[in-house]
Protein backbone atom coordinates (compact mmCIF):
# COMPACT_ATOMS: atom_id res chain seq x y z
CA UNK A 1 0.00 0.00 0.00
CA UNK A 2 1.08 3.35 -0.68
CA UNK A 3 1.95 5.81 2.00
CA UNK A 4 1.85 9.75 1.10
CA UNK A 5 3.35 12.95 2.22
CA UNK A 6 1.85 16.22 2.54
CA UNK A 7 3.09 18.05 -0.61
CA UNK A 8 2.85 21.65 1.74
CA UNK A 9 4.34 20.30 5.03
CA UNK A 10 6.06 16.98 4.26
CA UNK A 11 4.11 15.43 7.17
CA UNK A 12 3.74 11.88 6.34
CA UNK A 13 -0.13 11.11 5.89
CA UNK A 14 -0.18 7.43 5.50
CA UNK A 15 -2.84 5.84 3.48
CA UNK A 16 -5.31 9.04 4.12
CA UNK A 17 -3.86 11.29 1.14
CA UNK A 18 -7.48 13.81 1.23
CA UNK A 19 -5.83 15.99 3.58
CA UNK A 20 -2.81 16.80 6.12
CA UNK A 21 -4.08 17.32 9.76
CA UNK A 22 -0.84 19.24 10.42
CA UNK A 23 -1.15 22.08 8.23
CA UNK A 24 -5.09 21.95 7.56
CA UNK A 25 -5.41 24.44 10.42
CA UNK A 26 -3.49 27.52 11.06
CA UNK A 27 -4.23 29.48 13.93
CA UNK A 28 -4.99 32.82 11.80
CA UNK A 29 -5.99 31.12 8.85
CA UNK A 30 -7.99 28.37 7.29
CA UNK A 31 -5.57 26.35 4.57
CA UNK A 32 -7.96 23.73 3.38
CA UNK A 33 -11.38 22.82 4.34
CA UNK A 34 -12.18 21.46 7.22
CA UNK A 35 -15.26 19.93 7.16
CA UNK A 36 -15.35 18.27 10.75
CA UNK A 37 -15.21 22.09 11.83
CA UNK A 38 -18.67 22.76 12.19
CA UNK A 39 -20.89 26.14 13.28
CA UNK A 40 -20.44 27.24 16.48
CA UNK A 41 -23.29 26.89 18.99
CA UNK A 42 -24.12 23.35 16.84
CA UNK A 43 -22.81 21.51 19.58
CA UNK A 44 -20.12 19.91 17.10
CA UNK A 45 -16.18 20.53 17.68
CA UNK A 46 -15.03 24.64 16.87
CA UNK A 47 -11.66 26.30 15.51
CA UNK A 48 -10.56 27.97 18.37
CA UNK A 49 -10.83 24.13 20.40
CA UNK A 50 -7.70 23.52 17.90
CA UNK A 51 -4.64 24.42 17.74
CA UNK A 52 -1.09 23.60 15.57
CA UNK A 53 1.92 22.27 18.19
CA UNK A 54 4.85 23.95 16.09
CA UNK A 55 7.55 22.71 18.30
CA UNK A 56 6.54 20.04 20.03
CA UNK A 57 8.89 19.16 23.14
CA UNK A 58 8.85 15.25 21.71
CA UNK A 59 8.08 14.17 18.73
CA UNK A 60 10.04 15.92 15.31
CA UNK A 61 6.66 17.41 13.58
CA UNK A 62 4.15 19.72 14.41
CA UNK A 63 0.66 18.32 15.17
CA UNK A 64 -2.46 19.40 15.26
CA UNK A 65 -4.15 19.01 19.04
CA UNK A 66 -7.62 19.45 19.92
CA UNK A 67 -9.33 20.11 23.40
CA UNK A 68 -11.37 16.96 23.78
CA UNK A 69 -9.28 14.47 23.05
CA UNK A 70 -6.39 15.97 25.28
CA UNK A 71 -9.56 16.02 28.17
CA UNK A 72 -10.66 12.59 27.35
CA UNK A 73 -6.56 11.11 27.02
CA UNK A 74 -6.24 12.58 31.13
CA UNK A 75 -9.67 11.06 31.74
CA UNK A 76 -10.00 14.51 33.33
CA UNK A 77 -13.52 14.90 35.97
CA UNK A 78 -16.12 17.23 34.60
CA UNK A 79 -15.35 19.74 36.81
CA UNK A 80 -11.08 19.57 35.65
CA UNK A 81 -12.39 19.13 31.60
CA UNK A 82 -14.28 22.63 32.45
CA UNK A 83 -11.47 24.43 34.04
CA UNK A 84 -9.34 23.17 30.97
CA UNK A 85 -11.72 24.38 28.44
CA UNK A 86 -11.80 27.89 30.14
CA UNK A 87 -8.37 28.25 29.92
CA UNK A 88 -7.98 26.77 26.71
CA UNK A 89 -10.68 29.67 25.40
CA UNK A 90 -9.25 32.02 27.09
CA UNK A 91 -5.88 31.58 25.61
CA UNK A 92 -7.32 30.69 22.28
CA UNK A 93 -9.13 34.37 21.86
CA UNK A 94 -5.69 36.36 22.58
CA UNK A 95 -4.43 34.56 19.62
CA UNK A 96 -7.87 35.72 18.02
CA UNK A 97 -9.86 32.86 18.01
CA UNK A 98 -12.47 33.45 19.80
CA UNK A 99 -15.74 31.93 20.84
CA UNK A 100 -18.62 33.97 20.01
CA UNK A 101 -20.41 35.65 22.43
CA UNK A 102 -17.94 34.85 24.94
CA UNK A 103 -15.49 37.03 27.37
CA UNK A 104 -12.49 36.92 29.42
CA UNK A 105 -14.92 37.24 32.77
CA UNK A 106 -17.03 34.67 31.96
CA UNK A 107 -13.95 32.38 31.23
CA UNK A 108 -12.68 33.46 34.46
CA UNK A 109 -15.98 33.02 36.46
CA UNK A 110 -15.78 29.84 35.30
CA UNK A 111 -12.60 28.46 36.35
CA UNK A 112 -13.29 29.59 39.51
CA UNK A 113 -16.17 28.03 40.33
CA UNK A 114 -15.17 24.51 38.74
CA UNK A 115 -11.91 25.11 40.60
CA UNK A 116 -13.67 25.51 44.11
CA UNK A 117 -15.84 22.62 42.99
CA UNK A 118 -12.49 20.47 42.67
CA UNK A 119 -10.91 21.89 45.70
CA UNK A 120 -13.87 20.90 48.14
CA UNK A 121 -14.09 17.39 45.99
CA UNK A 122 -10.13 17.21 46.89
CA UNK A 123 -10.57 18.10 50.62
CA UNK A 124 -13.66 14.91 51.55
CA UNK A 125 -11.10 12.39 50.04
Amino acid sequence: MAHYDCTKCGHPMGLNPSHCDVCIYNAKELLLPDPTITEEHTGGSSGYYRVKVRNPTTIPTSYKAECNDIIESLEMTFAEGNVFKAVWRSAAARQGREKKGNNSVYDAEKMVFFSERILAASKED
